[in-house]
């Protein structure tokens, strides 16, 4: 299970926002957070980049929680 947990720029949780982690396998897994800012899925850790509402915030190893900025 990988959870992505996205903040503003002031650290509060960012509801509502489009993530994306784009695998090194060219798969892709798509969402958008919930009221916790958070987005889940059934998948697991590898290597990738995380984007969030179409910006890039984060490349590298994907595992269990990962906490990003959206700002």
């Amino acid at each position: 299970m990988i959870t992505v947990e996205v903040v503003d720029r002031n650290g509060r949780s960012a509801s509502g926002v489009a993530v994306q982690i784009s695998w090194s396998n060219w798969t892709h897994s798509t969402g958008r957070t919930d009221h916790n800012g958070r987005v889940s899925w059934d998948v697991s850790s590898g290597s990738g980049t995380i984007y969030v509402d179409s910006k890039r915030v984060y490349e590298g190893s994907i595992q269990n929680t990962m906490r990003v900025s959206a700002g």
